[in-house]
């Protein structure tokens, strides 16, 4: 059975079996009306983000299973709530397919989504489907709070403070070079580093937990998920604060995978951890009266934890320090729509 087969309402229908039920005391109104309520806890404030995945774009089914697409298009929010220093709670779903997708196919699109939600205890509350004329195109609301006026923003990072990355950077990016070769005439077995860099792409890690600690104890003065690549989202960040950094490029935590490969290729793990884009991991800042608490608790949690600079006044730019203390600009970018496609 196909989806031309099925219809619009046979589909709401199959996924609301599928979905996980809200509770009642947080989502009064749920699927089946015009909108969802959710209701706050006074002292509260709501955190609401959504990401568009186009596929040709964002991703490609020859690549990755559809499986694989719906966790990774409910994962991207999630990290985006977790660069906030919120809770996610709640989300919703748009589904552009064509007709003639088989129906197993958008299920597994909705597994995928709730494999990670059930992880996180969030709730499918609404959304909608259409028809696409050519590709899928798959958007997601995430729902989230946070503690009032606690939400940490991009613009809170000051001169002095120290800059940190959670897990390892550029596997994401060297994972889909795999997967592109892969799919070519020149296909081979894959090695074991390579198969984990395609995973690090395809199976994302939303820092949930860890950025709501950074939140709730007050510690970041400023946040961003690594979505674009570290060289592109840090100046997102110095830009929002008004504020330059200054990097230490051989500080910058990479995986064995990542060296391995990019050795293999003549190159050099730091360009991808710089430029490689979809790591989503969390970029802060952080006083440095702070720094051990931040550490110490990245410790307990099992979490790799990487200091890899600090905020310096604006006008110093922003900065690698190569040996000698010499500082060239940072010129490399990472990803950006419509000037990198």
């Amino acid at each position: 059975m196909n989806l031309k087969q099925l219809g619009e309402l046979g589909l709401l229908h199959r996924i609301l079996r599928k979905a996980p039920l809200p509770p009642r005391s947080v989502v009064p109104i749920g699927i089946g009306d015009d909108a969802a309520v959710l209701r706050m806890a006074a002292g509260r404030d709501l955190i609401v983000t959504t990401d568009m995945l186009v596929q040709g774009i964002d991703f490609k089914p020859e690549f990755e299973s559809y499986r694989d697409i719906g966790y990774k298009a409910l994962a991207v929010n999630l990290s985006d709530v977790a660069s906030m220093g919120g809770r996610p709670m709640a989300y919703l779903v748009g589904l552009a397919v064509p007709g003639r997708m088989p129906v197993t196919s958008v299920d597994e699109i909705y597994r995928g989504m709730n494999f990670l939600a059930g992880r996180h205890k969030l709730s499918l509350i609404g959304g909608d489907v259409s028809a696409s004329p050519h590709g899928m195109m798959i958007t997601v609301m995430v729902i989230g709070d946070t503690g009032r006026n606690r939400a940490v923003l991009r613009s809170g990072a000051r001169a002095g403070d120290r800059i940190y990355v959670t897990g390892t950077l550029g596997d994401s990016r060297a994972g889909l070079e795999v997967l592109k070769r892969r799919y070519t005439k020149k296909y081979r077995p894959v090695p074991t580093e390579e198969r984990y860099l395609i995973r690090r792409h395809l199976v994302p890690v939303p820092r949930t937990e860890f950025g709501r600690l950074l939140g709730r104890r007050g510690w970041a003065t400023a946040m961003i998920d690594l979505s674009d690549g570290l060289a592109t989202d840090l100046r997102h960040l110095c830009e929002a604060s008004g504020v330059g950094a200054r990097l230490i490029p051989e500080d910058l935590p990479v995986s064995r995978a990542l060296r391995m490969y990019a050795h293999r290729r003549g190159r050099t793990a730091v360009e991808y951890a710089l430029r490689g884009g979809e790591d989503f991991e969390l970029l802060f800042t952080v006083a440095g009266r702070n720094g051990d608490s931040v550490q110490g608790a990245a410790r307990r949690e099992g979490l790799i934890l990487t200091r890899i600079g600090e905020i310096v006044p604006k006008g110093r730019g922003i900065t690698l320090l190569r040996k000698g203390d010499r500082e060239i600009p940072l010129a490399v970018r990472g990803y950006e729509h419509f000037r990198s496609s």
